[in-house]
């Protein structure tokens, strides 16, 4: 029963194979994002099924079947266009599923004897089965064996690429895309992350891989700066949201630091992420160890900026500080307070949710502050919120000569 069904299969092969890519399509878009990869798609899935009717008609073993070679390229550009294995392994599971319909309708639409019938669709389901399950362990085989070699080849060129494209050098984004093999036109998040302890790099690599998956990246590239330092830029086919950037999303081991760029968009966004978060790790630098585990860029901008020229930096805080500038903890502790009470525009309670403090805690520091500093803070208090900001960098900065 299964021979008429096979030959019948050959020369519907194409349409079914449009059929299953469309509904691929239709389900991850972002799997085919020109005509060329839908082209492709159809053409390994045609490929698929003239096997399986050959196969099927002549009695063949479904697990003694090698790809077709358009299925091989088909996983090849898969690996280069940087697509998980599940892009391939979902092929297969609509592909199993919408041929196996196929097939079913045309048995149980024939006239047979029932016990006949029954065991061709037994047949049929086992014998699909089986060629699946092999097709799968070989393309897994060709993802993986590609990608080492994509990524083996790749690593010199991406590090000249990166250089290059920080350096302002590389302005061509599809050519840029090519040379790194990381898909351009995506918005990025840059991230760096290193050690402060000798024992910590592993735990700094596996904080880029962690971070990756807490953000839902589709596409992360790393770049060694160091021993122990990475930088690393996530990617997605869509922005990423503010609650995606919540430091309090990417954990930081013991003795790691990590710093976040401001996402972008394209080249000029994949450049300037990264130099937010390299200048972010400045400041984290510069103020340790006053700092968080996990910093964003957009936090600490100011110190970024004003840090720039740190004798100008240095001068300005304790000008404009004086005593509050003091190098001793307490005098820190009532600093931070005012700078935190300024930033919720002079209430108490905010303040005290976001130190975690008792409000009557905030107005006796924000007292003793205001004493010290010897000036008012009702009004005109920009210059002291930027010293204020630049405040934890100090002891970093350079003494002035």
């Amino acid at each position: 029963m299964l021979r008429p069904v096979a030959a019948e299969l050959a020369t519907q092969a194409a349409a079914l194979a449009e059929r299953v890519t469309a509904a691929l399509k239709a389900e991850g878009p972002e799997w085919f994002p020109d005509a060329e990869s839908v082209a492709e798609s159809v053409k390994s899935n045609e490929a698929h099924f003239r096997l399986i009717a050959e196969a099927l008609e002549r009695g063949g073993d479904p697990c003694r079947v090698d790809l077709p070679a358009s299925t091989v390229e088909a996983t090849r550009s898969v690996v280069h266009r940087q697509l998980a294995l599940a892009a391939i392994l979902r092929s297969y599971r609509l592909g199993h599923e919408m041929l196996w319909q196929w097939v079913f309708d045309r048995i149980t639409a024939r006239p047979a004897d029932p016990a006949e019938q029954t065991a061709a669709v037994d047949l049929a389901s086992r014998w699909l089965f089986a060629y699946v399950d092999a097709a799968v362990k070989q393309t897994e085989h060709e993802y993986a064996a590609e990608r080492e070699a994509w990524m083996r080849s790749a690593a010199a060129a991406r590090a000249e690429a990166i250089t290059a494209i920080l350096a302002g050098r590389e302005r061509d984004q599809r050519r840029a895309t090519n040379r790194l093999r990381y898909e351009l036109a995506r918005h990025h998040l840059g991230l760096i992350a290193w050690g402060v302890e000798a024992t910590s790099d592993a735990r700094a690599a596996q904080v880029v891989a962690a971070a990756g998956r807490a953000v839902g990246a589709d596409a992360t590239l790393t770049h060694s700066l160091g021993p122990q330092t990475h930088a690393a830029w996530l990617s997605r086919t869509t922005p990423f949201t503010e609650a995606d950037l919540d430091p309090a999303r990417l954990a930081a081991p013991a003795g790691v630091r990590v710093v976040l760029g401001e996402p972008a968009y394209g080249l000029d966004g994949f450049r300037r992420t990264h130099i937010e978060a390299a200048h972010a790790r400045r400041v984290v630098m510069l103020a340790e160890p006053h700092t968080a585990p996990v910093a964003r860029y957009r936090n600490m901008a100011v110190a970024a900026l004003g840090t720039v020229d740190a004798e100008q930096a240095r001068t300005f805080v304790i000008r404009v500080l004086g005593d509050l500038a003091a190098d001793d903890e307490a005098t820190f502790r009532l600093a931070t307070t005012l700078a935190s009470y300024l930033d919720e525009n002079c209430s108490r309670t905010r303040t005290a949710e976001r130190l975690m403090i008792h409000p009557n805690t905030v107005t006796y520091r924000v007292h003793q502050a205001r004493q010290i500093l010897g000036r008012g803070i009702d009004s005109d208090t920009l210059d002291v919120r930027v010293a204020l900001a630049l405040l934890p960098t100090l002891r970093g900065l350079p003494p002035a000569p």
